[in-house]
This record gives structure tokens, sequence and C-alpha cells, in this order.
């Protein structure tokens, strides 16, 4: 079955098996796009944030099974997706059902959940944040090539990839990206409150688990085929 609603640009469609409501969380999450799913590859915070609203409001769904597989996204819309699938949590009982791999900001969004699980050849982990600059100026010079930046602003250019990273831009790079881990390892232990402390997940140091280690560092509760799992929770929540 399925729960159908009118939201914003279109209908959102919450997929039900019973009283089970399943949210994919599958491929790289970006921001925006209701419509993006597994056949595209990707997961749209703002498809996930509506399922969760749908779920969260309809009498008929008891409890909800995040389905997770993906090797993370983008920042922006991750935190606040995280929390309102932690609302989701406090209001019916949810399971993160790890079908692969929940990696990054995947993480970040299973971490929301009651319990987690995975199957045997599953991975958990990869708690930290990434941005990159590419300095292809050598590369540009050995070509004989010659970049001109026409602009009004001082600052308007500064981290192109024409010219190599200034020390300033470097730090204010840091900076954000040590202000985004923390959000990222609070979200963390807020979310696996009693499990996995923000100190336990930093230790982690972004490192992936798989199996009985995933279990031993806190990341995740049991190790337990697809299949099994999701028939048990679906008779603990009819």
């Amino acid at each position: 079955g399925a729960v159908v609603a009118a939201e914003g640009r279109g209908a959102v469609i919450l997929q039900r098996v019973g009283t089970v409501g399943i949210i994919p969380i599958e491929g790289t999450l970006v921001q925006k796009g209701k419509w993006l799913g597994q056949s595209s590859g990707e997961t749209s915070y703002e498809g996930v944030r509506a399922l969760a609203a749908l779920a969260i409001r309809d009498p008929k769904v008891k409890g909800v099974v995040l389905e997770v597989d993906s090797y993370g996204g983008e920042v922006a819309g991750a935190f606040e997706t995280a929390a309102l699938l932690r609302e989701l949590s406090a209001a019916k009982p949810t399971l993160a059902i790890l079908t692969d791999f929940a990696f990054s900001a995947g993480y970040l969004l299973a971490s929301t959940a009651r319990r987690i699980v995975m199957p045997p050849g599953g991975g958990a982990g990869s708690i930290g944040v990434l941005a990159m600059h590419v300095d292809l100026s050598r590369q540009l010079e050995q070509q004989g090539v010659t970049v001109s930046f026409i602009h009004a602003g001082a600052r308007k250019v500064e981290g192109n990839s024409a010219e190599p990273l200034p020390d300033h831009v470097r730090a204010e790079m840091q900076e954000r990206v040590d202000a985004s881990y923390d959000r990222f390892l609070s979200a963390v232990a807020e979310g696996r409150k009693g499990k996995m402390t923000k100190a336990a997940a930093r230790k982690t140091e972004a490192a992936t688990y798989s199996g009985a280690a995933a279990v031993a560092a806190g990341l995740v509760d049991g190790i337990v085929e697809i299949d099994a799992a999701f028939d048990r929770f679906s008779k603990s929540v009819s």
C-alpha cells in the first residue's frame, strides 16, 4: 500500500507494508528534488523530510523503517533532515535497516532511528566532513594558459582553482569544516543517546566499520538479515 498526500510541488508517496511506513535513503544525498530516488541514484533531503512529516501525522503508520544504502552527500539540508527524523523517532517506533552501507551523511540520518541493524556484509560510519580545493595553477602554467579574473569585491574570487589556496582562505574553510564536524558528532550522540557518546563518535576518526566491529563501536545495534529484521519490526508494531 501507499500513503499519498499533496505536498508543495507534487504528491508525496509514502510506501507502506501493513502498518509500517518505508522511507528510502539511497544513493547520493542532495538538498533539493522531491522526485529523486533510487532510479536516479540520488535521494533528496527535501523528499525525506516530506515523507517523515507524512509518517508522523498518518495514524495508519504505526512504525517506520529507514532503508539506508548511501555513502553520504551534501551538508546543506542534512542536519535539518536528521532533526525531523528524530522527531519521527520520538513520535513512533523507527528502525534503520542498512541494506548495504550507511556512511557519512547516510549514517547521520540512520542514527536518528531508535535502532539500527545491518546484514553481515553491511558497513557504517565515516562520521566526518570533507571539503576540497583543487589547485590547477601549475598545470595551467605548463600549458601556457593564463586566467584573468575581472571582478568587483576584493574577495570575490578567493578559493578559485586557477590559483594556489591562500592560507587565510584555507583557515576559514577549516573552521567551517570543524563546525560541521562538531554538529555531526552532536547529532549522532543525540540520535544514539545511551549507545554512542559524542566522544565515542569523535574517537572513530571517520573510519568505517563492518560486522561485530560496528556493533562494538556503538554504530549499530545488531547484525541481522534484512528480511528477518523487517518481519520482526513489523510484528512488533502491528
